[in-house]
């Protein structure tokens, strides 16, 4: 399978280093970090330390797949804040590509319908912050990836295409956002395939909460079969999460061995 299996480090609630010291007896092939994170902050971080930072990630011997940039509140469809919203996200650009992350994920903000005229307002917004953000990827060597879950994956695909016909933005797949909401995982890799890049791996009840991985209602062998027929050059990042109280380390790397043993066998 052209897939890479890895975790959101942030979602440990550790400090960078302490984490990737946490995990290094899983042998994790990619990671991915926030870039607003109290440790890490494109304000802060300055070009030795992002250095040290990039060989460190080496030195463990995994790579930084991805970083996630969010702005936070109505995220980029509030058209009061998106000039600075806009600015933050393409310092954190700036960093990921500085760190060597392949992607830098984006929450952009629910994506309402073409002929939604309750919130023509909140779309027209989003358009406009994501055709800057199809600017910022065509000049970085970071791809940049719309994190996909929060509406239907046709209406996300049909809003992706009306504002970036290049193919300059890309998709985080969050299969269990979808399942969360009633929607087969599989039909939005069909509607979004052109676009995927990489995957978020946190596991949902249908019509529910985030679950333990593994006993959530999302069919992970599935999934990852889908993914892996995707053409891309090179793998595809696939980052357990998980944001449930409790014992986040063992989850977590609980997440990662099964996602590694259904790679091996998808039906198992």
């Amino acid at each position: 399978m052209n897939i890479q299996l890895g975790l959101w480090v942030d979602d440990l609630r550790l400090g960078v280093k302490q984490a990737l010291q946490l995990i290094k007896p899983l042998q994790v092939e990619a990671i991915g970090l926030d870039a607003f994170g109290a440790e890490i902050s494109p304000r802060t971080l300055g070009p030795s330390a992002r250095r040290d930072l990039a060989q460190f990630i080496r030195s463990r011997g995994t790579v930084l797949a991805a970083m996630r940039a969010d702005v936070g509140g109505r995220r980029l469809s509030d058209a009061k804040s998106l000039d600075v919203n806009l600015a933050k996200i393409r310092e954190a650009l700036q960093l990921a590509s500085d760190l060597g992350a392949a992607n830098l994920v984006v929450p952009g903000g629910y994506v309402a319908a073409a002929n939604d005229i309750d919130n023509a307002t909140a779309r027209a917004t989003l358009s406009e912050a994501a055709r800057t953000l199809a600017g910022f990827a065509s000049s970085s060597r970071t791809r940049l990836s719309w994190l996909g879950g929060q509406e239907s994956p046709e209406i996300l695909a049909e809003f992706l295409g009306s504002v970036d016909s290049g193919g300059m933005l890309e998709v985080d797949l969050n299969p269990g956002a979808y399942v969360m909401r009633g929607i087969d995982p599989s039909k939005a890799l069909n509607a979004l395939s052109s676009r995927v890049a990489m995957a978020t791996a946190a596991d949902h009840y249908r019509g529910g909460a985030e679950a333990p991985f593994g006993m959530g209602d999302v069919r992970w062998g599935e999934t990852l079969i889908g993914l892996s027929t995707l053409k891309r050059a090179s793998a595809i990042p696939i980052l357990a999460s998980c944001t449930l109280d409790g014992q986040r380390a063992q989850m977590l790397a609980t997440a990662y061995q099964r996602l590694a043993a259904l790679r091996k066998n998808p039906v198992g």
